[in-house]
């Protein structure tokens, strides 16, 4: 099994939820969708926020997209940033 930590940098989620951050423990060779998948079933409706486009997921400080999007593999010890993309001018 390895650890995971999620760090919610998105206060909508992280109000809903009442946590910063979150560890989950997955089995070897798990992927981004299948951490958000334990979340999902863990907090249920509320973390399908994850997933709204002005949300970035980001492993070890890399967006996901350059890292295979949700098929990128976590290891023991990784942290998973979600962080609400902002946008000025």
């Amino acid at each position: 099994m390895i650890r995971v930590k999620i760090i919610l940098l998105d206060e909508v989620l992280r109000k809903r939820i009442s946590e910063k951050e979150v560890v989950f423990e997955l089995p070897e060779g798990s992927t981004i969708k299948d951490l958000l998948e334990s979340a999902e079933k863990l907090y249920g409706e509320a973390f399908k926020d994850a997933f709204r486009p002005e949300v970035s997921i980001m492993l070890n400080g890399q967006n996901i997209e350059f890292l295979g999007g949700f098929n990128a593999k976590v290891a023991d010890g990784d942290r998973v940033a979600i962080v609400p993309i902002v946008a000025g001018g």
